[in-house]
Parts: C-alpha cells; sequence; structure tokens
C-alpha cells in the first residue's frame, strides 16, 4: 500500500500513520517512525494500537521506561491485547523488574493462547529473582510444548542445579549438547554441576570445551580455576582467575579466589593486593579480613593482621576469635 498517497487523500486516519510508522520501523528510520506514531495519537489519543507501536519503537531504541508507559495506556484502552503484556513484561525485564515481568506473563499464561515460549520466559524470570522451585515448574511445563528448544534444557539444568539436584541437572545438559555440540554455556554450566558434584576432571574437561568454542567466556575460566584449586593445582587456578581478570577487571571472585590460591602456596604477600581489592569493593567481607589477617601474620605485619582479625570479628565470623586471642590479645 502506497502509505505517502493515503495520507494525502485522507489525513485525518490514525491507521494510516501507524502503518507507515510500522514500515519506517522496520526500515529502522525510528525517526520518521515516531513522527508518524505521534502523530496518529495526536489525531485519537484513545488509540490502543497507536501507543503499542509507539511502544515497541521505544524498546527497539533501549528506552524501556517510556516504552512501558505507552505499553500502560495501551492495556488501559485495550485489556485484550496479549502481545502487549508479552511486550511490556520484556521492557520490564530489561529494567531488572522481573516481579513486574512475572504478573505480565501471568496474564498470558491465564489465557487460552498459552505457549511455550511464555512458559519458558516466565520460568527465567522467576530464576532470577531465586524463585527456583517456582522457575523449575514453568520450564518443566515450557518443555512440554517446546521439546527441541535448547535453552530451556539448559536454563532448567540451571535452575536444577540451584535446587541442588545436579544429576538431574546433568541430564538436561546433555540434552542441550544434544541439540547443538557447540553450545558453550552447555559445557559450562555442566562443568558447574561437576563441580558440585566432586567430579573435578570431568568439570575440567567440560570448561576445557567451553574455552575452545569461546576463548572469552570468563565464566568458564573461573569455574576451570575453581575446579583446578580443588583439585590442588593451584598454580593453574591461578593462571585461569589471571585470565578472567583480563577479561572482566571487576570479577571480585576472581580476585579473591586467587589470594587464597597464592595464600596456599606461601605467595603472601602477592595475596594482599587481592584480598584489599576485594575489601574495597565489599567492606563488609569477614573472610576476606579474615584472610588478608592471616596473610599479613606471615609478613610479619602483626599491627595489620590483628586489625583484620578484629574487623572480622565484628563481622561475626567467628573463627578470627581463636586468631585474636593466640595473637593479639591486647585486642
Amino acid at each position: 500500500m502506497d502509505f505517502d498517497r493515503a495520507i494525502e487523500i485522507n489525513p485525518e486516519i490514525p491507521d494510516f500513520y501507524i502503518d507507515r510508522g510500522i514500515s519506517f520501523r522496520k526500515l529502522t528510520d525510528y525517526q520518521k517512525a515516531m513522527v508518524d506514531f505521534d502523530k496518529a495519537i495526536a489525531l485519537n489519543d484513545s488509540c490502543a494500537r497507536a501507543y503499542y507501536q509507539r511502544g515497541l519503537l521505544k524498546a527497539a531504541q533501549h528506552q524501556y521506561n517510556e516504552a512501558i508507559l505507552d505499553y500502560n495506556r495501551s492495556i488501559e484502552l485495550d485489556g485484550h491485547n496479549l502481545e502487549a503484556f508479552q511486550t511490556r513484561g520484556e521492557a520490564r525485564a530489561f529494567i531488572d523488574d522481573f516481579a513486574g515481568a512475572i504478573a505480565d506473563y501471568d496474564k498470558m499464561i491465564e489465557s487460552s493462547e498459552a505457549s511455550g515460549y511464555a512458559y519458558k520466559q516466565r520460568g527465567i524470570f522467576k530464576f532470577q529473582i531465586q524463585d527456583y522451585p517456582g522457575a523449575e515448574k514453568d520450564l518443566t511445563e515450557a518443555l512440554l510444548h517446546e521439546k527441541d528448544d535448547k535453552e530451556i534444557y539448559y536454563q532448567l539444568g540451571w535452575t536444577k542445579s540451584n535446587l541442588d539436584k545436579n544429576d538431574e541437572a546433568l541430564d538436561l545438559y546433555n540434552k542441550a549438547l544434544k541439540l547443538d555440540p557447540n553450545y558453550d554455556v552447555a559445557y559450562g554450566l555442566r562443568g558447574g554441576s561437576h563441580i558440585k558434584l566432586g567430579n573435578y576432571k570431568q568439570a575440567i574437561n567440560d570448561f576445557n570445551k567451553a574455552i575452545s568454542i569461546n576463548d572469552k567466556y570468563t565464566r568458564a575460566y573461573f569455574g576451570r580455576g575453581i575446579a583446578k584449586a580443588l583439585s590442588k593445582d593451584y598454580r593453574g587456578s591461578i593462571a585461569d582467575f589471571n585470565k578472567v581478570i583480563e577479561l572482566d577487571n571487576n570479577y571480585a571472585q576472581a580476585y579473591y579466589n586467587r589470594a587464597v590460591s597464592k595464600a596456599i602456596l606461601g605467595d603472601h604477600q602477592g595475596a594482599l593486593p587481592d584480598y584489599d581489592y576485594i575489601i574495597l569493593k565489599d567492606p563488609k567481607n569477614p573472610e576476606a579480613y579474615y584472610n588478608r589477617g592471616i596473610s599479613r601474620m606471615n609478613v610479619h605485619d602483626t599491627e595489620g593482621a590483628c586489625e583484620d582479625f578484629q574487623k572480622a570479628v565484628e563481622l561475626n565470623f567467628q573463627p578470627a576469635e581463636a586468631m585474636l586471642k593466640m595473637y593479639c590479645p591486647k585486642k
């Protein structure tokens, strides 16, 4: 349809502007699309379709808060448009309003048109708020609808792992990998479950595979570092934590675990800057104070060590009390 011609003939019909705006949006000409949607609303400020389409446009530009306002208005005018609930839920998830996103997907699932996608997304949102039983239920339901969706298998596996059902998690990761043998995330998560089950060699093999597929996979290097440390390969773990920090210099747990491995190898001087970093980022981390105290004691900084043990005690870390009594009687 020639929208320009239609508008020239009938310039007071909002749907012509909406349809042309949709075409502009598909062409990523967002400025022209916005002009058309604004015009449609100016002609009829009770047009649910115009608000909905303008919301989609704003979401495409990552303006999620503004998009939500348009979705709200669209839903006020037409509460039967389930796509508006879906897209509002997605926008809410982008701003970490997972409770709001769940409420929108509740509305979708209450309808007779509930799909595997709806259960999958709601399960993922529940996972984000650590409602693992709820996520498990939704993702299990999603699998009944979408048996070939690798993401559901890995997400349900991750959920099972958080519920300490790691044998079930392994089975789900295996199914995800059967669908996609190069699914790096599934290898990484399977490696995590192997760690929880004490299968450190298998974990390292999975992390190796994940890294061979994606050499920027930060969590795989971190997981492999943990598995190596638990296998008493502390030098290997340090190398992996170094790589994590190279890829993401704000990865706090990599600094902490690198410090622990260095301290176990007797490099207490090398461990101290890592503990300093952790305490700077998380000044209420009692274990970091306690472990830094031990490293300070080993480099003969008794005063600094006692200050750390005292701080750990103040943060209710009981093992520090024994260190205070043994090395810091005046404390």
